[in-house]
């Protein structure tokens, strides 16, 4: 991955280096409600943890983007 790169990004490079834990927290939010809600409830919590990292990951601002399915 670049320097700079978003939340989106990162977890595409995340889920395709790691299909199998992906496929599993996937499926783990696969009673949800909402029918894309394992994807937006996965991926918020991928997001949130990079916050975790300051010291490895510094945000510079925010952008729109499409996830991985568009």
């Amino acid at each position: 991955m670049s320097d700079r790169f978003d939340s989106h990004e990162f977890i595409l490079r995340l889920a395709q280096e790691n299909q199998k834990l992906y496929i599993e927290a996937l499926y783990h939010y696969r009673d949800s409600a909402e029918p894309a809600a394992p994807l937006m409830i996965v991926h918020g919590i991928l997001a949130r943890h990079l916050n975790e990292y300051p010291e490895l990951i510094e945000q510079i601002g925010t952008v729109q983007s499409e996830n991985i399915f568009g």
